[in-house]
């Protein structure tokens, strides 16, 4: 029996207000997402789910739970173990693109790797060449199109082949041929790569081509999973 890619059990988040009473975001979240598996978090605005996706992927912390990769608890470990995890399991995807305006289409695709110190190879070139943006390559943020500067952030979240991507509203900044284009794309390069996909959206045609979907409501999952 294969182990699931990532496991959530009981997970709890809430935000102090001063001089109110305590915030809560997320109440007993819990589900489980097999490898090569995508899922779409819906639901409206303030239901959690972008504070469910920043936790999963190691940007806030849970105030209560547990998270389990690969069999794995993640609770207890320390900053540097986090890091190490993100950085080399994990892309990330937002809906502002996030790309540092000061590099090149080139440089912000590389820039993980070179963190990580990772040799590349011709695998950067392959993914501009998958995404279509060679010919922009050595062009600003600034100087493309929000779909364009999606369709970098898509590679660059490829970049070091991570088993899970998270993508926070990425079509959210788009219209609506842009959006359709860059989502398509996304999708087919992740299920072709084997990859696991787990995608904040609050629009159901985007969730309907994305897989089973996981809806949250006033922080909680409408439908609990065992």
């Amino acid at each position: 029996m294969s182990v699931p890619l990532l496991e959530v059990r009981d997970l709890r988040k809430s935000y102090q207000l001063t001089g109110r009473p305590a915030l809560e975001v997320l109440h007993g979240i819990q589900f489980s997402l097999n490898p090569g598996e995508c899922r779409p978090i819906c639901g409206p605005s303030g239901a959690g789910k972008s504070t469910l996706l920043h936790i999963l992927g190691g940007l806030e912390s849970p105030d209560g739970g547990e998270i389990i990769w690969k069999g794995e608890s993640m609770k207890g470990w320390n900053r540097t173990q986090g890091a190490l995890w993100r950085r080399g399991a994990v892309g990330f995807i937002f809906q502002s693109y996030h790309l540092i305006p000061e590099l090149t289409v080139e440089e912000n695709v590389r820039l993980p790797a070179m963190l990580a110190g990772v040799q590349l190879g011709e695998r950067w070139e392959d993914l501009l060449d998958e995404v279509g943006m060679t010919l922009r390559r050595d062009h600003l943020p600034g100087e493309l199109s929000g779909g364009e500067q999606q369709r970098v952030a898509v590679a660059r979240a490829l970049i070091l082949e991570p088993d899970l991507i998270l993508a926070d509203e990425p079509t959210g900044n788009l219209d609506v041929a842009s959006a359709t284009a860059v989502l398509d794309l996304l999708v087919r390069m992740v299920r072709e790569r084997q990859k696991s996909l787990l995608l904040v959206t609050h629009d159901e045609s985007v969730a309907a081509k994305v897989g089973n979907p996981l809806r949250l409501l006033d922080g909680r999952l409408a439908e609990k999973e065992k």
